[in-house]
């Protein structure tokens, strides 16, 4: 029995050489992007269908050609995984912090009166000391923070020895015009 790529890539081979050619030569990570798109309406479209994976990936990696190695197979999924974190995760995360606060709301509110026998108390929606907590995931996820973070390093560093190396050039320029540079 095939596995689907490799049907895939033997229709291709037969039926559209130069494409099979040019896909010989794309990146592992392009092919298997390219490759796990099967399931095309009659315009080209792709046509999403639910998951029945018992975790995110389980697919690729049983119908990946051998040789394959994980780390390439994760980076052909950064797109899913970076709409999922920015769409999926970050709402879980919002509704979740929404309901602890207003439990949280909620257990203040009844607990006044109950140790003040009824005296004192509030109803939570007619008052308007509102939180206003940030409760949404940053919008920039940690990987991009560590490349900016190198990047700000690297861009540091190289700043520091253009002052060094300007620094130097103008020490040895004033040695030469005063005669006391050393030969």
């Amino acid at each position: 029995m095939h596995s689907p790529i490799l049907t895939r890539i033997n229709n291709i081979a037969t039926h559209q050489p130069t494409q099979f050619i040019k896909m010989t030569k794309l990146p592992q990570v392009d092919v298997l992007g390219k490759l796990s798109v099967a399931n095309r309406d009659a315009r080209g479209l792709v046509q999403v269908m639910p998951s029945t994976e018992k975790y995110f990936g389980e697919e690729l990696k049983n119908s990946a050609p051998k040789g394959v190695g994980v780390f390439t197979m994760a980076q052909s999924q950064r797109l899913s995984m970076e709409l999922y974190e920015s769409r999926m995760a970050s709402m879980q995360r919002f509704v979740a912090m929404t309901v602890m606060f207003h439990q949280m709301g909620m257990r203040v509110e009844s607990f006044f009166p109950k140790i003040s026998f009824g005296l004192l108390g509030y109803r939570m929606d007619r008052t308007h000391s509102i939180m206003r907590i940030a409760t949404t995931a940053s919008p920039v996820s940690g990987a991009d923070v560590r490349e900016q973070m190198e990047e700000l390093r690297l861009m540091l560093k190289i700043e520091r020895s253009v002052q060094l190396i300007a620094r130097t050039w103008k020490k040895w320029k004033l040695e030469t015009k005063n005669g006391t540079a050393v030969q």
